[in-house]
């Protein structure tokens, strides 16, 4: 299937609205760019040809206080599945407790591959190499998702920014934004658009993936409750070896995922450095834009219990 750039940016506009193998480690560091560098990259498709978002994918991840640590949990809604955490969020906020409620709120990454076309990093020390010509994952934060979406809603592009033969180079550059470093002052697509040469093509033909495969693995409902029980209780949490869940694709009509292998326990890429915004309470979604479910409700009332004791 091949995506036209009115149904990538009708998908922009709906991911906007719904708000294997080891972790490879040849992520693009762009974090490590100095103050006003600019790295050239070129966008590629996703492998997989039924991705609605054709060259992205969502990664939504759930922060828990487990056993004295900071453990990362995947959202279950990553998975067209209802997510414990995010009831408990959702639950809070109703409570009104918007600590607790933001504490537990899920945080969303998107991941790209792409070319890297222009590198200004030093090169490696061990292989005197940089990233320049290969092929890279991009684990892009608010900032630079915005970029690329006001792109599409801006009329900017003529064609799908990653197409070969006329698709756009993206400059991702740093700057820094009072205190902070920041990735949204200059970072852009090129306005001219421009063919791959022939070794570009070649070298993203070879090393092209399913950016599925990238994503934290299904840890199941039963796992994920039994995290969050114990981060919302203080009481120790011991993982099961045996567990062996799964990730996701897309199956043909790019709605809802089916399982493919995938073995990395926990994705722990570098966020953007963004600057401090005035703090937002986040939008609370109901289940199927319905009241709270019997389990939401009793998650909710459990809360409500546990502050009142806390009170007396």
């Amino acid at each position: 299937m091949s995506l036209s750039l009115d149904q990538l940016k009708a998908a922009f506009k709906k991911n906007e609205n719904e708000g294997g193998t080891n972790r490879p480690n040849n992520y693009y560091p762009f974090w490590n760019l100095q103050e006003g560098q600019q790295a050239i990259v070129r966008f590629l498709p996703d492998k997989n040809t039924n991705n609605p978002l054709g060259f992205l994918v969502e990664k939504l991840m759930h922060t828990l206080d487990i056993n004295g640590e900071k453990k990362s949990a995947p959202c279950l809604r990553m998975y067209n599945e209802d997510c414990p955490i995010c009831k408990v969020s959702s639950a809070y906020y109703k409570a009104e407790d918007k600590a607790n409620g933001k504490k537990y709120w899920r945080k969303k990454q998107h991941i790209a591959q792409g070319l890297v076309v222009e590198d200004p990093l030093p090169a490696d020390e061990n292989t005197k190499e940089t990233h320049e010509g290969k092929v890279r994952f991009f684990a892009l934060g608010y900032q630079l998702f915005n970029v690329i979406k006001e792109a599409f809603e801006g009329g900017e592009l003529e064609d799908v920014p990653y197409s070969q033969d006329g698709g756009y180079d993206f400059i991702i550059k740093k700057t820094k934004q009072g205190d902070y470093a920041g990735y949204a002052v200059g970072s852009r697509f090129r306005a001219k658009a421009r063919e791959l040469t022939k070794t570009e093509r070649s070298a993203a033909d070879d090393q092209m993936i399913d950016l599925a495969t990238l994503l934290p693995q299904n840890p199941g409902e039963e796992k994920l409750s039994a995290m969050l029980t114990a981060a919302l209780n203080g009481t120790a949490y011991e993982e099961k070896q045996s567990d062996k869940p799964t990730g996701f694709s897309f199956n043909k009509k790019g709605s809802k995922p089916v399982s493919v292998v995938h073995t990395d326990e926990d994705d722990n890429i570098p966020e953007e450095v963004a600057t401090p915004a005035p703090k937002a309470t986040p939008k609370v979604e109901a289940e199927g834009g319905q009241e709270f479910d019997a389990e939401a409700k009793q998650i909710l009332e459990s809360i409500r219990s546990r502050m009142k004791k806390k009170a007396e």
